[in-house]
């Protein structure tokens, strides 16, 4: 692993125990002797909430259900949720490659369903405009 300070090669150096009791890997920068762990440079850092609840609670998001809903799920605030989101987002330019420029960019959809006073799969749609 790389130091997140001076970009350097990093040794292991120990574990340290969480609040909720999960191990955490720590390294020690052989360059500028600084010490980070595993979570460091990431949204995750510094976070006193488990990962994986974060990590289940944004994807519930994204399959979506709403702020309010996944913060009564995950039993906190809902402001909690968002500053969660705000972190993710704030790094995501970091973990999404850029577009390439002067290329064009094609977008397809995988299952398109088309509302006429009730839903219709695909292949009733196409019958009924004959």
């Amino acid at each position: 692993m790389n130091c997140p300070y001076c970009q350097q090669k990093a040794v292991k150096n120990g574990k340290d125990h969480r609040q909720d009791g999960t191990l955490i890997q720590t390294y020690r920068c052989k360059a500028c002797s600084k010490r980070f762990n595993e979570l460091s440079g990431t949204p995750m850092q510094r976070l006193r909430t488990p990962v994986a609840t974060v990590s289940k609670a944004l994807k519930g998001r994204t399959e979506g259900l709403g702020v309010r809903a996944t913060a009564r799920v995950f039993d906190v605030s809902h402001s909690t949720v968002l500053r969660w989101e705000q972190r993710v987002a704030s790094k995501a330019s970091e973990w999404s490659p850029s577009v390439p420029k002067e290329t064009d960019i094609t977008v397809e959809g995988d299952e398109l369903y088309t509302r006429v006073k009730r839903n219709f799969p695909p292949s009733r749609l196409s019958r009924l405009d004959n």
